[in-house]
């Protein structure tokens, strides 16, 4: 990467950062990474992020993992790319929304796998799984999608695909045993949507868990 494009990649994740009014540690604690590894990303001490990193620091922004890598791209007013998608004045009620959605996938999701002997484990934003059930041999990564509107990922856009692009992105390059990995949703028309588009080079099991009021469906790839 030349001098010039490491200078663009440096101001579009600090931008985005403050735009989203996020400290470092408000970033490392949803990827999972260090805030001083975060704060050498930004001002150059580490030159080059490696592409898992990459994966975590846009989906925590709320981009397409391509903002930080098609540097040569005006991304300027990109609705394509949700830069603008939650106003300054809508973020505490966003970030209320996230919560209550992964308040309710764990209290319907995991007393089901614990009555079925699985181990619970929370794992912090930016692990491939946000909560991991294990059980023998079996560990199955969880992994909560919260989607704001239906309008934002209309069927047919091709949204759903750049959402699971960075999730089976980050799986591809995780180095630990994994054995089956879900995304939780629920909202059935994107659902129904992103299950069409199959992992076929992933040799894990894979679903979509749906919420459903105090239930919930499991749609296998």
């Amino acid at each position: 990467m030349s001098k010039t494009d490491q200078e663009i990649l440096r101001r579009r994740l600090k931008e985005r950062r403050l735009f989203l009014n996020m400290t470092y540690q408000d970033l490392a604690e949803k990827t999972g990474m260090s805030k001083s590894s975060i704060q050498r990303y930004e001002t150059g001490g580490i030159k080059n992020i490696p592409y898992d990193k990459i994966f975590a620091l846009s989906e925590a922004l709320e981009v397409s993992p391509e903002y930080f890598t098609n540097l040569t791209k005006d991304y300027t007013g990109e609705s394509a790319f949700e830069i603008d998608v939650v106003k300054k004045e809508d973020r505490s009620q966003h970030l209320d929304h996230i919560r209550e959605f992964e308040e309710r996938a764990i209290r319907y999701i995991t007393p089901n796998l614990i009555s079925q002997g699985y181990n619970i484990e929370r794992h912090s934003h930016g692990c491939v799984g946000d909560i991991v059930a294990t059980k023998g041999k079996e560990i199955w990564h969880i992994d909560f999608l919260y989607t704001r509107d239906v309008k934002k990922y209309p069927p047919q856009t091709g949204m759903g695909r750049q959402q699971l692009l960075l999730r089976f992105g980050r799986l591809a390059v995780y180095d630990k045993p994994i054995t089956k990995y879900s995304i939780v949703m629920d909202i059935r028309v994107l659902a129904e949507q992103y299950i069409k588009l199959k992992p076929i080079h992933l040799d894990i099991e894979t679903s979509i868990i749906i919420l459903r009021g105090t239930d919930y469906e499991e749609l296998h790839f």
